[in-house]
């Protein structure tokens, strides 16, 4: 009787396919984490950006200073994340006090400096000034 010891050629084989793919799938989920991670940072990134623009837009409207509402204004007043680009404002006025602001503007994820479709959205702003 042969006393054999270690493990076949097969057995290995076999071993090293299993922790292969258990390796493979790790590290799809790492990266998988990563890009999710990104996501969720981007998004808390530009709802702080917009809130920073809302405020700053409302700071207008309340002492009536709709002549300095531009993008060339906004985009030296506020500190917008990386990526995030405005392709416009458009002020319309309902009543004496009351204001509507639409704001275009696009996550840049392309780098291309211009809004392409599913990059770009409009927010709608109502703001109030102080009567006199």
């Amino acid at each position: 009787m042969i006393n054999r010891q270690g493990f076949s050629l097969l057995e290995i084989t076999v071993v090293m396919l299993i922790m292969g793919l258990t390796i493979t799938a790790l590290l799809q989920m790492f990266d998988w984490s990563q890009m999710r991670y990104t996501d969720i940072s981007r998004g808390w990134q530009r709802r702080a950006g917009l809130t920073e623009i809302r405020l700053w837009l409302r700071e207008r409207v309340m002492h009536s200073e709709l002549d300095r509402i531009n993008i060339e204004n906004l985009v030296d007043a506020v500190r917008l994340p990386a990526g995030l680009r405005i392709a416009g404002i458009k002020l319309r006025e309902h009543n004496n006090d009351t204001w509507f602001i639409t704001l275009d503007f696009f996550d840049d994820r392309n780098r291309n400096k211009k809004p392409d479709p599913g990059e770009s959205e409009t927010r709608l702003f109502c703001f109030r000034g102080r009567s006199a």
